[in-house]
């Protein structure tokens, strides 16, 4: 398989985040706190169309599909600069870009699982670490460009997007539908559910996924307010993420280095000693942070790739999104959960994600025993090519 375009998908996100932190500062700007709060939250709001959508990207095929889907996503970022600043209206047409670009997210995992399922640890790897550094840099460049000028930020954005299908563009030669591949027909978003759900190979590995997203966001849920707690200054707030943000590409890029094993009963070890550096005053939490990410970024690259190895063939989008539905739901939980229980103690969320990665060694006698790990890995290598 051809090598993963890097420089398209690093450029397209960080287009992306151009807008969307040059749209939450505008946002934020107004006061209105609903409008603030739903924005905040709109991203886990995509799970329906996600579902319903993620059908059409097998039929159309996932080639088709990312194209269609990267020029959508930079034509919708075109009108912005002469909207009416009001925060219901700017929420409300951010909403179509937000399920642009998590169908986008099936669409690639589609593509990859379909025509490498045998690199699929490297590729998945190292497509996350590039928009993961993407959108970092998008993250840091919006709000300066929406001072300098209320349209710069949102006409980047879409220029960024639109230059990336033109990089995107050649190494999808040859994936679209008018070659040998197949098309599929899709199914309902209630089959999704229920194959993924019922399939008893990816079912202990499912639990895992689950258990890694509550853990995850029962631990980061409040960090900022921890990061404020331990003495970090204002300034160097942002210092803190970023560096998470950085772990957590190389944990996803060099996740293909780093033996099945290894990560699967390390990674959680790792992050769990990120966590305790946490609760550590300015400026020790930093390598907290740093660790953390790294660890996460390689678990959740392996976690991923398991998924998709052993994820049921018919209907390999929907179950794609069915997936990430779950995930979502789950992630939306912990962070509820963690909002509630931290009105008394911040810190209380963040340690129950560390037990809950901690949790990750009582399947060790199970899906995480060393001989299951091996079996897996022999599956790996006996899995079907190349497949166009």
């Amino acid at each position: 398989m051809r090598k993963i375009p890097l420089l398209s998908e690093a450029l397209g996100d960080l287009g992306a985040a151009l807008g969307f932190s040059a749209l939450a500062l505008e946002v934020a700007r107004t006061g209105e706190a609903l409008w603030v709060g739903l924005f905040a939250v709109m991203g886990y709001l995509t799970l329906g169309p996600l579902l319903l959508l993620s059908p059409w990207v097998d039929r159309a095929h996932p080639a088709r599909a990312l194209l269609l889907l990267r020029l959508l996503r930079g034509l919708l970022w075109l009108p912005f600069p002469f909207l009416p600043r009001e925060a219901a209206l700017l929420v409300l047409l951010a909403y179509p870009l937000m399920v642009a670009t998590d169908l986008a997210v099936v669409a690639w995992d589609t593509l990859l699982l379909r025509v490498d399922r045998g690199g699929l640890l490297g590729n998945t790897g190292r497509l996350y670490a590039a928009w993961n550094l993407g959108g970092l840099l998008g993250s840091l460049l919006g709000p300066p460009l929406l001072l300098l000028h209320p349209a710069l930020p949102y006409l980047a954005a879409a220029g960024a997007l639109l230059l990336s299908l033109g990089l995107l563009l050649p190494w999808l030669q040859g994936l679209s539908p008018s070659g040998s591949g197949r098309r599929e027909t899709g199914i309902p978003l209630g089959k999704a559910l229920a194959l993924v759900a019922g399939h008893r190979p990816l079912r202990p590995y499912l639990l895992l996924s689950l258990l890694f997203a509550l853990a995850h966001a029962l631990a980061t849920a409040l960090l900022g307010l921890l990061v404020l707690r331990a003495g970090t200054p204002e300034g160097l707030f942002g210092l803190f993420f970023a560096l998470q943000d950085l772990g957590y590409t190389l944990g996803s890029y060099g996740a293909g280095r780093v033996p099945q094993i290894v990560a699967l009963l390390g990674g959680p070890l790792l992050a769990g000693f990120g966590l305790l550096l946490v609760l550590l005053p300015f400026p020790f939490l930093l390598l907290g942070g740093a660790a953390y990410g790294l660890a996460t970024g390689g678990l959740s690259a392996h976690l991923r790739a398991l998924r998709g190895w052993l994820l049921p063939q018919e209907g390999q989008a929907p179950g794609l999104a069915a997936l990430r539905v779950l995930l979502y739901g789950t992630g939306t939980l912990g962070g509820g959960l963690a909002g509630v229980l931290g009105r008394g103690d911040p810190t209380l969320p963040l340690r129950l994600g560390f037990l809950g990665f901690l949790a990750f060694l009582l399947f060790l006698p199970g899906p995480l025993h060393p001989r299951r790990l091996r079996a897996l890995a022999r599956y790996r290598e006996e899995a079907p090519g190349t497949e166009e």
